[in-house]
């Protein structure tokens, strides 16, 4: 059974939708997730950069394409 890990918390909604996009044209299933937490929260809260998350099954092909890309 495949568990969910954060495999990347980026600096911005542009970049975590590359590497999502990234991901994908290479065959592995990719969400962001608190993407949107900067607009619900405002600048109360710095903490909540969006996260791109795979499945454990492709952490390693996922990691490889991460660094190959310079880690984006």
């Amino acid at each position: 059974m495949s568990r969910i890990i954060t495999l990347k918390t980026c600096a911005n909604s542009f970049e975590a939708q590359l590497l999502k996009t990234k991901l994908e044209s290479e065959g592995i299933p990719a969400a962001v997730v608190d993407e949107n937490m900067g607009t619900i929260y405002g600048n109360a809260v710095q903490s909540f950069n969006p996260r791109v998350i795979v499945g454990s099954d492709f952490e390693e092909k996922a990691r490889a394409i991460l660094k190959e890309c310079g880690d984006l």
